[in-house]
């Protein structure tokens, strides 16, 4: 063995040991007296639980092996395990995962250190028809396709792509953006691999502290806030008034945030309105991205029923406060309004949630899911010391983190 048995018997080597000890026991004791009671239902001042079984288990497990997930190298197996994690948050929020299925896109999500980090990652796809423009128009290495290349605008016409003004760019639907690098690939014969160079150009992806240059770039001036409504949910009626002056103004919105779960209330944001909204205005020419921060309430979704469809007639009923308490904790029920706009979750471009709150999850993490998987491509990050052959893909290249 490395350390001896001489060693080990040494005066100096028991010293040490009984020191660690003796710090560990202390700190045992002190975490027992000081830390906040997350195991009781009595304790709501966070928005943190209980620890589960089979979290501690996982953790204390993986803590021995020192998993990096940015490189299927340096994470053979942890890797799979979170992207196996990704489709089940994803299926559990309703993104399809069926790629035979056509009427939807298939769903894609990670794990982050954060529900902050992953608020982040959502921000790239108003930038992309503007760079890609940019290559294009005139003399760039892209003009070639300048007189053949169209798209669908917001409001429905299809023009030539480099004659789109720049609030049309800045207004093509999330399906139109993430659909151009497969349109261009088909029709023109344009690899993923010469469009990745072509763009780096013109795009705002960048490797190291460059990543902070685009997060930051948006300042906080330009965050608006829409009033709540008497029960602290996103008022309608004030977002509406906010788009109109929006579209009078041709101001880019560049996304609506609707809250599942507010910090303070646990209230849900009526998302379903928003949508409603957004198919709107997307008719008058103002699009935008919709994303769910359910940092906190995203895991709700699992206590939709499998068979739950709005509107049915069976969920009408009034829902119970209370239930018959058969099991050690009685059972509440969401209203039905409240299940519909968690339902409603499936039709947002981007999800939040975070496992160290609902997920019961002894470690900070958060979740970033897309409705189409594509979304992740508008954040790649590549760096030229990790190598990345193989069958498995490596999750870091598609997040700030990597």
């Amino acid at each position: 063995p490395f350390i001896s048995k001489e060693v080990q018997a040494s005066a100096t080597f028991t010293k040490h040991t009984d020191k660690i000890g003796n710090a560990v026991k202390k700190a045992a004791e002190l975490l027992s007296k000081h830390s906040v009671p997350w195991w009781s239902p009595r304790y709501a001042a966070h928005m943190c639980m209980d620890m589960s079984m089979p979290s501690l288990l996982g953790y204390f497990m993986t803590m021995l092996y020192n998993p990096n997930n940015v490189s299927i190298e340096a994470s053979p197996l942890t890797m799979v395990a979170e992207i196996e994690a990704g489709q089940q948050i994803c299926e559990m929020l309703g993104y399809n995962l069926d790629p035979e299925l056509k009427s939807a896109p298939v769903g894609w999500g990670h794990i982050t250190c954060g529900g902050s980090v992953a608020n982040l990652e959502t921000r790239n796809l108003k930038f992309y028809p503007l760079a890609l423009r940019n290559a294009v128009k005139d003399f760039g290495p892209l003009s070639f396709i300048g007189d053949t290349f169209v798209v669908e605008t917001c409001r429905g016409p299809k023009k030539l792509f480099k004659d789109l003004s720049k609030w049309e760019l800045l207004n093509l639907k999330v399906d139109t953006v993430l659909e151009i690098p497969d349109r261009l690939s088909v029709e023109h014969g344009i690899s993923s691999k010469f469009l990745q160079e072509t763009m780096k150009k013109y795009g705002i992806q960048s490797v190291g502290l460059g990543a902070l240059e685009p997060i930051a770039g948006i300042g906080s001036q330009n965050v608006v806030g829409i009033a709540p409504d008497m029960e602290a949910r996103l008022d309608l009626n004030d977002l509406d008034k906010q788009l109109q002056a929006s579209l009078e103004k041709q101001q880019a919105v560049y996304a609506v945030v609707s809250i599942c779960g507010s910090t303070e209330e646990g209230a849900v944001d009526p998302l379903r309105g928003v949508l409603e909204l957004r198919r709107k205005y997307q008719a008058q020419g103002l699009s935008f991205v919709v994303h769910v921060d359910g940092a906190w309430g995203g895991y709700f979704a699992s206590m939709i029923p499998r068979d739950f469809r709005p509107g049915d007639p069976k969920n009408a009923e009034p829902p119970k406060q209370t239930g018959r308490g058969d099991g050690f904790v009685p059972d509440a029920s969401l209203r039905v309004e409240t299940q519909e706009d968690i339902y409603a979750m499936r039709d947002a471009d981007s999800i939040t949630v975070d496992p160290h709150k609902a997920g019961y999850i002894p470690y900070p993490a958060g979740s970033l899911c897309y409705r189409d998987e594509r979304m992740r491509f508008l954040i790649t990050w590549t760096s030229p010391y990790i190598s990345r052959a193989g069958a498995t893909e490596s999750i870091g290249i598609y997040g700030v983190e990597g």
